[in-house]
């Protein structure tokens, strides 16, 4: 597959989302060159029995890392950035999934790379877009496309469960990355047909708005949603080993009986610790039995009874005061129609009123901003509006479309 050979990539990303946007870019042919830090490389490597011997990487870095180049860079040092900054000095797209502070800090954001190439396509990925609240805050596939992007909410009616359910490990992050890939290459061709060079940002929160955005629709006109009911943790199921069970990996339930997603991915004891202190708990991070990551582990039922109780002492919304600036990633488990008035989904866009229509349905915007915007979405067109036209740029004068409606072979 060779459609965009030719074009260059640097690719200075981790984990899956974004990194699964160059793995498409080189599917498709482009020089995809994938940027590591010589002593952190990408996580995903490691997963699921991964390590660093040749061809002994992990499944899913094999997937979204597909047909890529690698090499092992310290952005941290002078000499590192020099290199970098050799690398995109003739590429056509900078790929980056870190986040605004460590853009600024490791001398990678915009303006930083613009300086060494003025014609490269910028395009950053991240869990809930580049403005708003939430900006600078980390997200996953799981938290930020599945639960605070409303589809757990959507999942849970359609079975009528009061738990929320389970998601396929990977669905957001494969999904985005493929639309993000398609945006990336959309600034590809506008630039070539003589437009600027743009900046391209895409998120797991507007790839979800965009994916269940009839459904938020359908809500939004018709949906009356019952009061939300006391559920009971299910159980794990069998044969899952207790390694794999983690209190700050999991779901809690609220005093209004919603949902609020827990996901701290590393087992970090800072996150740990600034949890506790948030939640009035700071006992529980000096408590042996949760001391460090592998306690943790090991007492997971424990700590997850014991944050079972404190769910359920505050609300849906006290939570998510409680957790805002956490330094662990969490998500609100949101309903459909709630999406228009999350804070991050309106400072980026993702759910826009229709161009110059009055009273029409909010809509989701593609998950995508081309130098910080989406646009309106445009309506859909009236049942044969524009035949008259379209046949008049065929050359059909007023007499001849006149005669084919007539005979029924337009409308």
């Amino acid at each position: 597959m060779d459609v965009l050979k030719g074009i260059k990539v640097v690719d200075v990303t981790a984990w899956a989302f974004v990194p699964s946007a160059g793995g498409v870019l080189a599917h498709w042919g482009a020089e995809v060159i994938k940027v590591e830090g010589p002593r952190a490389p990408d996580p995903m490597r490691l997963l699921h029995g991964g390590s660093l011997e040749p061809g002994n990487a992990g499944p899913h870095f094999k997937h979204y890392s597909r047909g890529k180049k690698s090499i092992g860079i310290d952005l941290a040092t002078e000499q590192g950035r020099d290199l970098i900054y050799r690398l995109v000095a003739d590429a056509d797209v900078f790929l980056t999934s870190y986040l605004a502070p460590t853009r600024r800090k490791l001398g990678i954001d915009v303006e930083d790379i613009r300086k060494v190439n003025p014609r490269i396509i910028y395009a950053r990925g991240s869990g809930h877009g580049p403005k708003g609240p939430d900006a600078d805050r980390p997200g996953y596939d799981a938290i930020s496309w599945w639960s605070r992007g409303s589809l757990n909410q959507s999942a849970m009616d359609l079975v009528g469960s009061d738990w929320p359910t389970t998601q396929m490990v990977g669905h957001g992050d494969g999904m985005s990355g493929l639309v993000f890939a398609g945006g990336i290459c959309a600034a590809l061709l506008s630039r070539e047909r003589g437009g600027e060079p743009l900046v391209v940002d895409s998120s797991l929160l507007g790839t979800a708005a965009w994916f269940n955005g009839i459904y938020m629709m359908n809500e939004l006109a018709h949906g009356h949603r019952p009061a939300p009911k006391r559920a009971e943790r299910p159980p794990m199921p069998e044969g899952v080993p207790s390694n794999f069970v983690s209190a700050l990996i999991s779901l809690y339930q609220t005093s209004d009986n919603r949902f609020i997603y827990l996901l701290f991915l590393t087992n970090d004891d800072r996150d740990f610790l600034d949890f506790c202190q948030r939640i009035d708990r700071p006992e529980l991070a000096s408590d042996p039995r949760f001391l460090g990551a592998k306690e943790r582990s090991a007492n997971a039922a424990d700590l997850m009874a014991i944050l079972d109780e404190l769910f359920r002492q505050r609300s849906f919304e006290q939570w998510k005061d409680v957790l805002a600036k956490a330094r662990g990633a969490w998500a609100p488990v949101q309903y459909p129609e709630e999406l228009p008035s999350d804070p991050q989904v309106v400072a980026n866009g993702y759910v826009r009123p229709v161009d110059g229509v009055a009273g029409e349905l909010l809509m989701p915007a593609p998950a995508l901003q081309f130098d910080g915007e989406a646009g309106n979405p445009p309506r859909a067109p009236d049942f044969c509006e524009h035949t008259d036209e379209l046949l008049a740029g065929l050359g059909c004068d007023a007499a001849e479309v006149a005669r084919l409606r007539e005979a029924g072979v337009v409308a």
